[in-house]
This record gives C-alpha cells, sequence and structure tokens, in this order.
C-alpha cells in the first residue's frame, strides 16, 4: 500500500519523544533570542551588563546617555556598550 507505513511503539516513542525535547529547546532559545536584543536598557540592565550599583549608574548616567520614559531611565546598548570600551584601561606589565 502507497502512503502507508507501520513503525514499531518503542521506535515511534522514542521519536515522540525526540521531537518533544526539540520542541523544548527551540522554545527556549527563542524565549532568549527575545530577551537578548532590547534596544533600550533599565537601570537594572546597566547594572547586570556593567556590574556596578544604581547610584553608580545614575551617577554616570550624562556619560552614558539616557532618556527618560513615564519618569524611568532608559539607556541604549549601545551607549552602555560604548562607555565600557571607552574607559577600559589595559596596563601593560
Amino acid at each position: 500500500m502507497e502512503g502507508i507505513s507501520l513503525v514499531e511503539t518503542k521506535t515511534l516513542k522514542d521519536l515522540v519523544g525526540s521531537v518533544a525535547i526539540l520542541a523544548e529547546m527551540v522554545n527556549s532559545t527563542m524565549s532568549e533570542l527575545k530577551g537578548a536584543y532590547k534596544p533600550y536598557l533599565t537601570t537594572e540592565d546597566v547594572m547586570e551588563i556593567t556590574g556596578f550599583g544604581k547610584s553608580w549608574v545614575t551617577a554616570n548616567k550624562q556619560d552614558i546617555g539616557f532618556t527618560t520614559v513615564g519618569g524611568c531611565l532608559r539607556f541604549k546598548k549601545e551607549d552602555v556598550d560604548e562607555y565600557m570600551c571607552r574607559n577600559y584601561f589595559k596596563i601593560k606589565k
């Protein structure tokens, strides 16, 4: 018969399990990618990227570059990255 094939139950169960694992991996990766590109960062995001506290971020906001939206600080990721690179010093031994 054309279009019909028989598959062992164990093989079918293994295949279904593999597809379920793959679907979970795809969903996890998609969630990470959605969070990975954020054009504007919160103060907490900048704190996480730089490793500095809230008082440091707010004290250096003019040097980094910022805007306020609804009274909340927002930073461009590119500006934060540029600030960190601009202020990176390598000491020769």
